[in-house]
């Protein structure tokens, strides 16, 4: 039975995985990253009481040049799709950004049919339309961005390093904050330094300057508790800004198949990416403004669905040409 190597990379922790012919994934393997200096001693350490996989579909939280190769992001890491083909034996590898992975899980209608759908200005919600472009939006870490296009009954997958781009102001509050850090500084914020894991303290430091600033698990739980509170009120404009991008990704990517909101954050803070009054901030546009409405927008509350999304390209591997 060929086996295939599975891997989602991220900014802080990395799960590893083996998936047979049909996708089937088993042995998951969860590791924190600053326990490790680099990938391969992870890898070696979990490959040793386990069969060779002849292949290897590597998901990583950074650009991929080539489909083999990976400076992250967050992380010192570098993957080299070459050099692991080379040290573990594996006949092919593939070294894709996370988000592709993601949205190569979210093909699968297994997955589509797991997505919560959420209704805006009271509306049922509409069903997302995989015949058009969808684009995918992820805070983690960091803040994905990709796009899945139809094509001739399948599907390809835009990756893209979108979560770096300027922040543009959404609001009276964002712009504020913005001219604030323009005063301090020299150089523009990126959506990633405030709307993601990695830049929830800068966002609170912003919003909130001189005080003591929780740790995110803290200011998760408050938000939760007490949405008035300074941490709910840092994690609203946050849920906010993921919503005003997301409207950016659709007019960018004409994705009027719809919106999927995945990621850790979103999964945690339901009841913040729920509110109809913060969807509302996809269609806060000047024009297009009835279309922008009326695009779907769901939550994938599923954590795994990087290393899923491997599996689904694994088969698509098996049946490509050797190389």
């Amino acid at each position: 039975m060929t086996t295939t190597l599975l891997a989602d990379i991220g900014g802080t922790k990395t799960q590893l995985a083996l998936a047979d012919e049909n996708a089937h994934i088993s042995q998951p393997f969860y590791a924190l990253n600053k326990e490790h200096t680099q990938f391969e001693s992870l890898l070696t350490q979990y490959l040793q009481d386990k069969p060779k996989p002849v292949n290897a579909v590597i998901a990583v939280a950074g650009p991929v040049d080539g489909n083999i190769r990976c400076q992250m992001t967050n992380l010192s890491w570098l993957i080299d799709g070459i050099r692991l083909k080379q040290q573990f034996g594996f006949s092919k590898v593939v070294v894709m950004n996370d988000l592709q992975a993601t949205s190569w899980g979210l093909t699968s209608a297994t997955e589509q049919a797991a997505l919560r759908l959420l209704p805006s200005g009271g509306e049922p919600a509409p069903q997302l339309n995989f015949n058009l472009p969808v684009v995918v939006i992820s805070p983690g870490t960091g803040l994905g961005q990709s796009c899945i296009y139809p094509h001739e009954g399948d599907y390809v997958i835009a990756a893209t390093e979108g979560g770096h781009k300027t922040i543009a102001p959404f609001d009276n509050l964002s712009a504020q904050l913005i001219a604030n850090q323009w005063r301090q500084s020299s150089r523009p914020v990126s959506w990633e330094n405030w709307f993601s894991g990695s830049g929830i303290a800068n966002l609170y430091s912003a919003m909130y300057p001189g005080q003591t600033v929780p740790d995110n698990e803290e200011i998760g739980r408050r938000a939760n508790q007490d949405p008035s509170s300074d941490c709910g009120k840092v994690m609203d404009v946050f849920a906010k800004a993921v919503y005003a991008e997301a409207g950016n990704l659709v007019l960018q990517y004409l994705g009027w198949g719809g919106v999927i909101v995945a990621g850790g954050i979103p999964a945690k803070l339901q009841n913040l990416f729920s509110k109809p009054e913060n969807i509302q901030y996809l269609s806060s546009k000047n024009e297009y403004l009835d279309r922008l409405r009326s695009v779907p927008v769901a939550l994938c509350l599923e954590q795994n669905i990087p290393i899923r999304g491997a599996a689904v390209y694994s088969r698509r591997l098996l049946k490509s040409e050797p190389t």
